[in-house]
């Protein structure tokens, strides 16, 4: 059985699966959802989270959306995002968005993580994991100089794979609302992938 993402939410508990990528809500009721876009515009495969951010945005999507093109969340601001979430988004559920390094077949895939993300691993950094939920969009092959891996990143490459990256993010948030709504409406066969 997956570890649950928070102990409980006034009760419930979400779960997410580590097999294929699943999300398994539980009877969810939560406060609110936040969506962390983390990564810089300077950098073309770091580029990922802002993009996202600036979709869900234009989108309207309903939840807090922190990081796009002109406010990007990099390594300078993380802990001021970590202490706003501390302080104004305790009880809520934090969905961490940001661009990856990863195997060769792992490349354009977008994965889902229940314990958040660590921000800058990919070069080397060490920082605590940020979030309740990671959703990582492999930019490319790790190995070697990955700064160089990221910042070579194909424009429309990156542009396509922050199109899926919302895409998915959106439906989490969705699905995270719909139980939230209606958590008797439990349906254990509906998952996202």
């Amino acid at each position: 059985m997956p570890e649950p993402l928070r102990q409980t939410f006034y009760g419930y508990i979400l779960h997410i699966s580590g097999k294929n990528n699943t999300m398994v809500i539980q009877g969810v009721k939560k406060i609110n959802t936040v969506v962390l876009c983390i990564g810089t515009m300077r950098v073309t495969g770091d580029s990922v989270g802002p993009r996202v951010g600036d979709i869900l945005k234009a989108r309207g999507v309903n939840c807090f959306v922190y990081g796009d093109s002109t406010t990007n969340i990099n390594a300078h601001k993380l802990d001021v995002y970590r202490n706003l979430i501390d302080v104004c988004h305790k009880a809520d559920i934090i969905i961490a968005v940001d661009a990856a390094l990863g195997e060769k077949a792992d490349v354009g895939r977008v994965k889902i993580t229940n314990n958040g993300l660590f921000p800058g691993r990919a070069l080397g950094r060490k920082s605590k994991s940020l979030g309740d939920i990671g959703v990582l969009a492999v930019v490319g092959e790790k190995g070697g100089d990955n700064y160089s891996r990221l910042a070579g990143g194909d424009e429309k490459f990156i542009e396509e794979l922050a199109r899926k990256t919302a895409d998915i993010t959106m439906r989490l948030i969705e699905y995270i609302e719909n139980f939230s709504a209606s958590p008797s409406a439990y349906n254990p066969a509906r998952h996202i992938t």
